[in-house]
């Protein structure tokens, strides 16, 4: 390496960590404005039902099936036009459409039609968006395990974002959470506008091919036995997504512990502040002891959590499994970073594999909803109570990713 050199190189991480802030700060800006009706939504539904728990629970899972069907169709088309034209319009997409939806339901806040548009648009967008931070952050440092830090360095900025969203929004209450959200919304659309430039550079960008926009373009992730382990660890990883447990978990927080909207909105804000926690613990864990070690205790963490949430009969014991749940949030971010690599070896796009990535997930979030809301009535239904049925569910179904995910050598990618 020259004198010369060295100041280039310099000059060019410093660019890309810039980058990198600016995209960051998005990614919190964007949850923050997500996660503001988290805590409003469903006390809505529930009125429109008339308090009928179990009914409210059969339309919000049918409003997370419809969003994953739609997510399932555009995932593909949106990570092969990221790969095309970049992805700084797809950055942008997301907050713009978002914006419009949840100004509709601050005008219309207890019109079931409007809700169940808004949920569905709105719920697809947040993974649109998702996946070209993802992108990004492989055009600027590359797949493998240095990318697990940058990962787990976004989800914390998100985190910032899932914390204050629940305590600010349960405390502006339901129509006026929405009618804020949309003005973050427009926010975080003037933020990308003004200070994110383009990453993807020319030379990466890869042709658009609408025969490759197929939903199910995932199944090109299971020609090859290792992208097929992976891709199917974190599928059994996604049972236990944040946005696949809202519903039941507001269901149970009003069944068992008797919470309010702004109890609601104070556990959802602990959530997301134990996501940052996991956030740093991540970043901390991936550089110290490598991507799958970390993988294996952010399972462990996570399953544990469950089951202690699931068999939770006061705030004490609910605390006690939101400790256990912070280290389990970033679960599948080294399995991501992976599985990016093995994707790029196998001649796809960044924005492709995750695509990919994400439209597994979409099928899986199609029934998984149902399931839990019926798993819920049946269990809490005939002399049934056992409330925390689906959590018990998703512990188990993470122990099962972890076996599967021992059995791949990382070390080989």
């Amino acid at each position: 390496m020259t004198a010369q050199s060295k100041p280039e190189m310099s000059a060019e991480i410093k660019r890309k960590e810039e980058i990198e802030n600016a995209l960051v700060w998005s990614y919190g800006l964007f949850m923050f404005s997500v996660m503001l009706v988290i805590p409003t939504r469903a006390p809505m539904i529930l009125h429109i039902k008339g308090g009928d728990a179990a009914a409210a629970a059969k339309v919000m899972g049918a409003m997370a099936s419809a969003s994953a069907v739609l997510e399932l169709f555009m995932n593909p088309v949106f990570g092969r036009l990221s790969d095309k034209f970049g992805r700084k319009p797809f950055l942008l997409l997301s907050p713009l459409i978002d914006s419009f939806l949840h100004a509709l339901v601050g005008l219309m806040p207890y019109n079931l039609p409007v809700q169940f548009i808004d949920k569905v648009i709105s719920g697809s967008l947040i993974f649109a968006f998702v996946a070209p931070v993802n992108a990004v952050l492989v055009d600027l440092w590359g797949a493998g395990e240095q990318l697990v830090p940058r990962m787990a360095r976004a989800q914390m900025f998100a985190g910032l974002g899932a914390t204050a969203g629940p305590y600010i929004g349960a405390k502006l209450g339901q129509k006026k959470s929405f009618q804020f959200s949309a003005a973050m919304f427009v926010a975080t659309f003037a933020w990308i506008w003004k200070t994110f430039p383009e990453t993807l550079k020319p030379e990466n960008r890869k042709e658009f091919d609408i025969t490759a926009c197929s939903p199910l373009r995932f199944l090109n992730l299971f020609k090859d036995k290792t992208t097929a382990a992976l891709a199917t660890t974190i599928g059994l990883q996604s049972f236990g997504d944040t946005f696949n447990v809202n519903d039941i978990n507001f269901l149970y927080l009003k069944s068992v512990l008797g919470y309010g909207q702004s109890q609601v909105g104070t556990f959802s804000t602990a959530m997301g502040f134990s996501q940052i926690v996991n956030a740093r613990l991540m970043k901390q864990m991936s550089q110290a002891l490598g991507g799958a070690k970390a993988t294996l205790l952010s399972n462990i963490s996570w399953a544990l959590g469950m089951l202690a949430f699931g068999t939770s009969k006061s705030s004490p014991q609910l605390g006690a499994a939101l400790a256990l749940l912070s280290g389990g949030h970033l679960r599948a971010t080294a399995v991501s970073s992976y599985l990016l690599k093995a994707g790029a070896g196998a001649g796809l796009g960044a924005a492709e594999t995750d695509a990919a990535r994400a439209n597994l997930t979409a099928l899986i979030k199609v029934f998984v909803p149902m399931l839990y809301s019926s798993v819920y009535a049946k269990m809490t239904s005939n002399g049934r109570n056992i409330p925390g049925a689906p959590h018990i569910l998703i512990a188990f179904f993470t122990m099962l990713s972890q076996l599967l995910f021992s059995t791949i050598n990382v070390k080989a990618l």
